[in-house]
């Protein structure tokens, strides 16, 4: 299972992959708060303790154990960006893609060492939605009115799957950059996530 694509067009650099199997590790990342946090650091990097503890409504002592145990676990490492003090050292990923893969056989997803973060990322995703589906409508033609919804069904093998999970991420890529929102811009949540229906119902 691979985390939702997380890529910044940084022309100084390629991209940097993180490949995460250390079960200490995933299960470090299986707590809401810190799925979060490593959220906001992805989007608005390079973003300090005391910025994060405003935008999540913690201590700035809670977030500081927090980012604590992501970096000590290689998610997130102070960027090089010099802080007004050491109260507002800036964040940042340690990665512009994040990939959790677990091959274990006779398990369930969750029951698998990145199972928890899974489900926590996932979590994470639909409280996003649920405060967009929550939020007064916007007027017509305006970027806040431009939510698309689209589910499907298909019908796919494991190397059409593995296919068009790169066609969606090449497509992702396209439109990412960094950078706040600008006038007339928004933050987009894109989730992108196939899996085998599982206890199908079929006619008889």
């Amino acid at each position: 299972m691979t985390d939702r694509s997380d890529r910044s067009d940084r022309p100084d650099r390629p991209d940097r992959i993180l490949d995460v199997t250390d079960p200490t590790a995933l299960r470090a990342l299986a707590h809401p708060l810190r799925v979060r946090l490593l959220r906001l650091v992805r989007e608005h990097r390079p973003v300090t303790n005391a910025q994060l503890a405003a935008m999540v409504g913690e201590s700035t002592a809670s977030v500081s154990y927090h980012l604590s145990v992501l970096a000590r676990h290689g998610f997130v490492e102070p960027d090089p960006a010099p802080g007004a003090t050491r109260r507002h050292k800036p964040w940042r990923t340690t990665y512009d893609r994040l990939r959790m893969t677990s091959n274990e056989v006779g398990v369930t997803p969750l029951e698998s060492p990145g199972g928890g973060a899974l489900a926590a990322m996932l979590a994470d995703d639909r409280s996003v939605q649920d405060a967009y589906l929550a939020a007064p409508s916007a007027a017509e033609g305006t970027v806040l009115d431009a939510a698309v919804f689209s589910i499907s069904r298909l019908v796919l093998d494991a190397a059409q799957a593995e296919a068009l999970s790169a066609d969606v991420t090449a497509l992702l890529d396209r439109y990412q950059r960094e950078g706040e929102p600008g006038e007339g811009e928004a933050r987009f949540a894109v989730t992108f996530v196939a899996v085998p229906l599982v206890g199908e119902e079929m006619p008889r």
